[in-house]
Order: C-alpha cells, then structure tokens, then sequence
C-alpha cells in the first residue's frame, strides 16, 4: 500500500482508490471546537483525537479502553485524513491511548461539539418535506452523576424521516427538559414541521412557541395536565368501534396490534394553536387471540387532516426511542460507561449520535453488523463516509 501523509486526497492501494476527503471534512468540523490545553506540550490534537473516537464508535468501541485498541488498528492512511500526530522521527502517524482520550473528551466543550456535528450532519440531510415530524425526548444517562449522584440529563430532536438526531442540549440539574426547548430548537429550521412530543411537554409556552415559528406540534396529555385532559376527554365522543376515526392493525412476532383512534375538534379550549383532540387505544392480542394488554393515551394537536396521519406520528414518535436511545444503551453501551468527569457524558453522546447519523445516512439499517464490519475491516469507514453525503 502506498502510504499518503496528506491530511486530503486519494490513496491507491491493491484494492483500488480510496477517497479519504469526508474523513478530512469530519476533522475539519472538529478543528473549529477549542482546545482547552495549553499549547506547550501538546502531541495529539484535539480535533484528531474527536475524529478517531468517532471512527472506534463505527467500529463498536463501547469505552475508551476498546475506543483505543479500535484507533492503533486503524490504516496509517486513515490516520493521516483523520489528522493523527505524524511521529518527528519514523513519519509514521502515533495514535493516542486510552488516557489521552479520556482526558481530552472529558475536558472540549460539550454544547460546542454537539451544534457543530447538528450542523453538519443538517447539511448532510436532505430538506425535510413538508409535514415531517420531529421527535422531541429526553435521556438520562445512567452512572454520570459521578460524587453528586444527580445523573446527566440529556434533550434531543430526531427527525421522523432520517432517523438522526439534529439537535442535543444538556439540561441544567435545576430544572427540567420542558425549559429547554428554545436551545433546542433556535437553532434548528422547523417552519412546516410537525413536532411530536410526550406528556411532559404540553406547555401553552411551547404550543406557542412552536406555532410562532410555524411548526405544528403533536402532544400526549396526562394527569400531569388535569384541567388541559379533562378538557379533551369532555369532547372526544365514547369510545366505541361506530365512532372511531381511524383503526390500524399489524402483526409482530406472532401478536396482533390494532390501534384505534378517536378525534373530535378543539373548540373552546384555551390552548395556543389547538385545531383536535384525540384518543388512542393499543390492544395487543396474543397468537391465540387473547388480548394481553390495553393501552389509552389522549392528545392534542395543532393539525387538521386524516386521523390516519395523526396516528402515524404518535407511532413514529417512539422511533427517537428505539432508534436512538436504544440503540446508544444496548449498542454503544452508554448507560453502563461511568461518564461522570467534566462533560464527558454529554460529549460522548454528541459523538455516537453522529456515528449512528452516518450509518444511517449511508443507508444502512444493522447498526451492529455495520459496526462489526468495520471493526474487521477499517478501510470500509472511508465508503461509508462517502455514501452518507447527499
């Protein structure tokens, strides 16, 4: 293999030409995050240093001790576009240890990585369409909290129709996600989106916000809510098949799901924007038609349309859920990591997100078997870059 120690550009090898420019452009984002250290004495630089995490996590590092094993397998090539040091003697590019990672991810400003990866990864996607949802959730990630013991408290926005994240903010310990939504969303364009979010969140500031910035909004309601629940149960009709407005059914592992819903219109209640209010019931039936459980969640919403696209949102909601914090739980194995020292949380989680977006913009479903693939063969990464450009 011919060995390049340029930062960009293509390298040849037995297996062809190898395109290292988005592994550069992924450095170059990192190169605008500060780097807290002092310069004298600095060997490894903290823009290489993020970009070599973020590659170990597409190769299924879950800590930094394999983060490190997965960066010293890394190609030298890779190294060079990802800005590795270059050894004064050998030429050869040095990887940092497990230390040195820990140390300088622990010590970058957090909020900052995350609005540079939200903003690169938006000019990656393609322009939401009209009506596209926009999941809004909360993480708390497990063993952060460290000598406090109050946990690292995480808000993300998903988008429905890529499954990415595109906006992250760290909550204050002494309030709540229900404040954060303007750091969430100031940065983010949601004109013509529809924002789905759970019962925490249906605040007349909120509603008010998202409808002065024209987005439409999607909220569950429950007894947090008592005088704004009462008040959509009071002019829903009964919940009966005849009345229903839409019923939805699917099979999954042998059960069957069936989801009604029942709408009625929002006159007279005091809420910003409120067009309908809605009922839904899910009714899992066991293979032997034996129904297991029975779920109800009321709504509200500033949407006029088909109750069947109402229910696709409350549906594809949870996918911020399972396809975002699920996958960094089980996957990346986020809550069992013990990130509790500076915001070491916070950054790690900015980080796999991004890993998880460039999966997922490459087109790839299997998390996992991507990212064993990768830890078989790094030369793979580079492609995958490539393929998650629009």
């Amino acid at each position: 293999m011919s060995v390049s120690h340029a930062v960009v550009g293509v390298v040849t090898d037995e297996g062809g030409e190898v395109d290292y420019g988005q592994v550069a452009a992924l450095a170059a984002v990192f190169g605008q995050v500060n780097d807290p250290r002092k310069a004298r004495g600095v060997r490894h630089r903290l823009a290489g240093v993020l970009t070599v995490v973020t590659l170990a996590l597409l190769c299924g590092a879950r800590n930094f001790r394999q983060a490190a094993d997965r960066v010293a397998e890394l190609p030298q090539p890779l190294l060079a576009a990802a800005g590795a040091r270059r050894h004064p003697v050998l030429g050869i590019r040095v990887t940092p240890g497990r230390d040195t990672l820990r140390r300088l991810v622990e010590a970058v400003d957090a909020a900052v990585v995350d609005r540079l990866v939200s903003a690169w990864l938006a000019a990656r996607l393609p322009g939401p369409a009209d009506g596209c949802g926009l999941s809004l959730d909360g993480k708390t990630v497990r063993n952060s909290g460290g000598p406090t013991g109050v946990d690292v408290q995480l808000f993300s926005a998903m988008r429905h129709d890529t499954a990415v994240v595109v906006a992250q903010v760290q909550v204050p310990p002494d309030t709540t996600e229900v404040t954060q939504i303007r750091a969430l969303l100031d940065h983010v364009e949601v004109a013509g989106m529809v924002v789905t979010a759970d019962a925490a969140h249906p605040s007349s500031d909120t509603a008010a916000y998202l409808r002065g910035r024209d987005a439409d909004y999607v909220f569950t309601v429950k007894g947090n809510r008592p005088t704004l629940l009462a008040a959509i149960t009071d002019r829903l009709p009964a919940a009966t098949a005849a009345t229903s407005a839409h019923t939805d059914t699917e099979r999954r592992s042998g059960y069957r799901v069936t989801r009604t819903i029942w709408v009625a219109a929002a006159t007279g209640i005091d809420f910003p924007g409120a067009a309908v209010v809605f009922r839904l019931r899910r009714d899992v039936y066991a293979p032997d038609g034996q129904r297991v459980s029975k779920q109800i969640v009321h709504g509200i919403t500033s949407l006029v349309g088909a109750a069947a696209d109402l229910l696709t949102y409350i549906r594809t909601h949870w996918w911020i859920e399972n396809k975002i914090h699920w996958v960094r739980d089980v996957l990346f194995g986020e809550d069992t990591h013990h990130a509790w020292l500076g915001s070491l949380a916070h950054a790690m989680a900015a980080l796999r997100n991004l890993a998880i977006a460039l999966i997922r913009l490459a087109g790839h479903s299997r998390i996992k078997q991507v990212m064993e693939r990768h830890h078989a063969d790094k030369m793979l990464i580079p492609a995958l870059l490539n393929a998650s450009r629009p």
